[in-house]
């Protein structure tokens, strides 16, 4: 049931080829490092054997990283266990409400504790500080006359570079495998057609000529805009992913949380010093009517100097010893509470705000991801074109007249209230195609879309034959540089058809049962979606058959037809990622939109925010 869509094809083989370019593009020394950073033998007989161990990488195998287990706690006597025992058990007669509290807190703080991203864990911190220290020390004893010690250089600048790798692997893994649950493949975007949009209202045809140019100018910037248009309007709120917000959140405000304290240093005079050089700074600025150059010139600087002088491991070696203790109050407005009652009132407000409560943190998460990304040269060329839009606003700020300035501020904040503001809260859909925030840092990627980029650039190194890019003999043939095609399968489960097995290659998706075998290419893949039905006893019933406790569901949506399995956790997320790895399709991550009502959305939602 393949679909042969001539534009999906050219579109998929566009993409796999700036893949490829991309993975071309790397320094000179990218064979002899991907074989050593990848492990892919020279010998073309040993790498048939090097490829069944992809899933040794955590990017293609999440669960290494999800899976991870605290770290146990130390043993106690039998004496001391009875003696706490009987501590507890006196308390909890004397103080119930305080012993439920305080379970209650110890829950919440776990969770938090969990949720810490495993790329800033200090065990990995410690080893890029452990590779460093030893390039560093190698590098001090290396005699530059006869070139003793160049060995050992070498194989200190390889475990610095393996180790970043690994780094990388890891963060790859642990935000495909927890925080993106839906892609959704990005095919070309047909021409509309005025028939299309037109209504008949009291006999008479009308066209919707606002839709109607939406849906023109979308098609003709669909190149560059098609990857920012939501799949829904607003996503219906749920604990679960509101939680994975704030997770994100938490993650990607540290540096801003560190900015804030230094900022909080400056004002409680902490430093006089220190305080008095801004405030000498500032009333400068002030007085010369340049701060708004300054904060443009403080962007392109601290960008720069990102650039060339990149996050110091001092820097990481002075985290991994401190221990930070922030808080944060979280308001909600109390405007239901006389409506439904003091016990009655919670649902209602997240009924009416959770959407929009939601969307904008979801957005303020992505944007935070963005600056990240934007600092950390991420996607080079986007963010010289940013820095070049930041340029331009620093020459206009000092070579523009003041009042010309101020007018064109005031200019854009009109632009944004009269035009990008309707747009946006009309058509939840299109809010980042007129958001001014986004168009300053426009196309450069959110964790999630630069995890799946990395995850493909990862496969095409790993897929490459580097004996392509090398001067044939004469006498050498094309087919000796061929490669077998790769394929996984995995033990699934059917509502319908019972027992089966799915089979990832790299041409496509084949799934077998007793019933059929069913083949689809990747082109025809629209959209896959990571679920869960804990609730039905017909998956509790299934996982016997899987042989497993716990399973997940996969879910495949096709140009014309569906298939939805489950799986073990650990294959789905393998399966997941091979599909994003191998499809060479250009992907977007969506929120999961789940339908749920009744009480039982927020008992269920909480259940799984916290399971």
């Amino acid at each position: 049931m393949d679909s042969t869509n001539p534009d999906h094809e050219a579109e998929a083989e566009v993409h796999a080829d700036n893949l490829l370019q991309t993975s071309i593009s790397l320094k000179e020394k990218v064979k002899d490092k991907a074989r050593k950073i990848m492990h892919l033998p020279e010998d073309p007989a040993q790498r048939e054997f090097s490829q069944q161990e992809i899933f040794a990488d955590p990017a293609f195998n999440p669960s290494q990283v999800l899976d991870q287990k605290s770290p146990p706690k130390p043993d106690r006597t039998s004496r001391e266990s009875v003696s706490d025992g009987l501590k507890d058990f006196k308390y909890l007669v004397a103080h119930p409400r305080q012993v439920m509290r305080s379970k209650a807190t110890r829950v919440a703080a776990e969770k938090i504790g969990s949720a810490r991203h495993p790329f800033q864990a200090q065990d990995h911190d410690r080893e890029l500080i452990d590779a460093h220290d030893t390039l560093a020390h190698v590098a001090t004893n290396i005699d530059p006359g006869s070139g003793v010690g160049k060995d050992q250089v070498d194989d200190a600048c390889d475990r610095v570079a393996e180790v970043e790798s690994q780094r990388e692997s890891v963060q790859t893994a642990w935000i495909l495998g927890r925080h993106v649950n839906r892609v959704k493949a990005i095919h070309p975007i047909p021409r509309p057609e005025q028939s299309d949009h037109t209504t008949i209202e009291n006999g008479e045809s009308r066209l919707q000529w606002e839709k109607y140019l939406g849906r023109l100018a979308l098609f003709h910037t669909q190149g560059f805009t098609s990857h920012y248009v939501d799949d829904f309007e607003s996503a219906p709120f749920d604990l679960e992913d509101l939680a994975r917000i704030i997770e994100r959140l938490a993650i990607t405000s540290a540096p801003w949380q560190a900015f804030l304290m230094e900022v909080r240093n400056v004002y409680t005079w902490k430093d006089p010093k220190c305080t008095a050089k801004w405030a000498v700074l500032f009333w400068s600025l002030w007085y010369t009517e340049h701060i708004g150059a300054y904060f443009w010139f403080w962007i392109i600087y601290s960008t720069v100097r990102s650039k060339f002088q990149p996050t110091s491991v001092e820097r990481i070696r002075d985290s991994v010893t401190r221990a930070f203790d922030r808080g944060s109050k979280v308001q909600a407005w109390g405007e239901l509470l006389q409506q439904h009652g003091k016990q009655d009132w919670i649902e209602p407000l997240l009924d009416d705000m959770g959407p929009l409560i939601q969307r904008q943190l979801g957005d303020l998460a992505d944007f935070l991801e963005v600056l990240i990304n934007f600092h950390r040269h991420e996607r080079p060329n986007k963010t010289m074109a940013s820095l070049f839009f930041f340029l331009s606003c620093l020459a206009v700020a000092l070579f523009a007249d003041m009042a010309f300035c101020v007018k064109l501020v005031w200019f854009i904040l009109g632009g944004g209230f009269f035009v990008s503001f309707p747009i946006a809260s009309r058509y939840p859909k299109y809010r980042l195609l007129v958001s001014h925030w986004r168009l300053m840092f426009w196309d450069i990627p959110t964790h999630a879309e630069l995890a799946i980029l990395q995850l493909q650039e990862k496969a095409v190194i790993r897929d490459a034959n580097f004996m392509e890019f090398e001067l044939r003999e004469p006498d050498e043939s094309a087919q000796d540089y061929t490669t077998n095609d790769e394929a996984h399968k995995f033990l699934v489960h059917h509502d319908m058809e019972g027992k089966g097995e799915l089979e990832i290659s790299r041409s496509g998706i084949e799934y077998s049962s007793n019933v059929a075998v069913q083949f689809w290419g990747f082109s025809s893949l629209s959209e896959m979606r990571k679920s869960s039905d804990l609730e039905t006893e017909k998956t509790l019933h299934n996982l016997r058959k899987l042989g497993s406790r716990s399973g997940e569901i996969l879910h495949f949506i096709f140009s014309t037809s569906e298939l939805k399995l489950l799986l073990h956790p650990a294959d789905r997320n393998r399966a997941f990622n091979l599909v994003l790895a191998w499809s060479g399709l250009k992907w977007q991550s969506l929120q999961m939109e789940r339908r749920r009502g009744g009480r039982d959305n927020l008992d269920t939602a909480i259940k799984r925010a916290f399971q």
